[in-house]
């Protein structure tokens, strides 16, 4: 491995923490037209925290539902290492969405409620309640990737994996371009996890092919490809890709490229959106994420998907100081991410007889389904 580059495991650091810090970033101004922020931060924009009053800056719902995501997925995983069957990932998925749901409508955990999610014992995750609307699908994303990825999920069939992405969007996002730049974003960082970028050029390259497989996937539901149930949808996802791909390469401002792309209130949008920050900057953590989320649209999820994207291609330890000490929930998310990295360190046959064993089955066994 060259020396240069990232460690798989900082790269999945890398890209939960890199879109947290996209999303807390972009929060604050998730409403305000660009002439609004520009008055307010300057020509740049905002380029570091609006820190709340208790001095953190904080995560929306977008961070929050990757980390439900990511349980869903080692929820999963866990069975099928303690029973060696497992079901669809998304499936796993609706169960801590539920979880989720239930932290948004509730003060704490109720008593006697069945739960499933082990971040139900995060008392933040219940203060902080969020009405944000946007693409919610394609911003949680990133977990279903790390996992396909590193422990070879279906046998490492990359279209099967790119639909089990989309599949987690579709269990709340229905229309095709609310589910298919999923598919998109998993093949992305499955494919920088692989290795294939390691610059602009080459992520410009791993987001054609990614665009170029779209057609091809093949929805397990439906038995046929994404092309043919969809083709005018599959055809738009890829051409706001190349057009955000061409502007990336232009002299033109950056708020009017971007909003030239849209507000990335819808999945689409906001993955091209994220990619043209990505490309545009693809040697600076800081300078990416700076340039996704000032704009007059949907900035923390942007934020978010971009700081996914060159969170995962330059690591956990190219993200500076100033964007990690104070962000809210880092220590949950960054253990989310560890485990995102080890996969299930437990099996049928075990013992648990070491701490982080026991530690394991705390987490991912010792839970209730709910009742159907």
């Amino acid at each position: 491995m060259n020396k240069d580059l990232p460690s798989e495991q900082d790269r999945v650091l890398g890209c939960m923490v890199g879109g947290a810090v996209g999303d807390a970033l972009g929060y604050p101004i998730e409403f305000l037209h660009w002439p609004q922020i520009k008055a307010h931060c300057g020509d740049r924009g905002l380029t570091r925290y609006a820190l709340s009053k208790g001095g953190l800056a904080l995560i929306s719902d977008d961070t929050q539902m990757a980390l439900f995501t990511a349980a869903g997925v080692l929820l999963g995983m866990t069975r099928g290492a303690m029973r060696g069957i497992m079901g669809r990932l998304d499936e796993y998925c609706k169960h801590t969405y539920l979880d989720w749901l239930h932290t948004q409508q509730w003060r704490s955990r109720k008593e006697g409620e069945r739960v499933v999610s082990w971040l139900m014992n995060v008392p933040e995750l219940f203060s902080v309640h969020n009405d944000s609307c946007g693409c919610g699908g394609v911003m949680r994303t990133a977990p279903v990737a790390l996992v396909c990825y590193l422990h070879d999920y279906h046998g490492g069939n990359w279209e099967y994996c790119d639909w089990a992405a989309a599949e987690v969007a579709r269990i709340t996002h229905l229309h095709p371009l609310g589910f298919l730049p999923s598919a998109v974003l998993n093949d992305i960082l499955m494919q920088i996890l692989a290795g294939k970028a390691v610059g602009a050029s080459s992520l410009c390259q791993v987001v054609q092919e990614a665009a170029g497989r779209l057609p091809s996937i093949v929805s397990q539901d439906e038995e046929k490809t994404y092309g043919e149930l969809w083709p005018h949808h599959v055809a738009r996802q890829q051409e706001i890709l190349a057009q955000a791909l061409d502007l990336a390469h232009t002299d033109k401002p950056e708020v009017a490229a971007i909003e030239s792309i849209g507000g990335g209130w819808t999945g689409h949008e906001a993955l091209a959106i994220a990619v043209y920050s990505a490309v545009k900057h693809a040697d600076s953590f800081e300078d990416a994420v700076i340039s996704s989320v000032n704009h007059s649209g949907d900035s923390d999820s942007t934020g978010a998907i971009c700081g996914n994207i060159v969170g995962c291609l330059h690591g956990r330890k190219a993200i500076p100081d100033f964007f990690t000490e104070k962000l809210e929930l880092r220590d949950v998310i960054e253990e989310m991410a560890q485990d995102l990295y080890t996969g299930c360190i437990i099996s049928e046959y075990d013992r648990r007889e070491t701490p982080e064993k026991k530690r394991w089955e705390k987490k991912y066994c010792y839970f209730e389904w709910p009742e159907e």
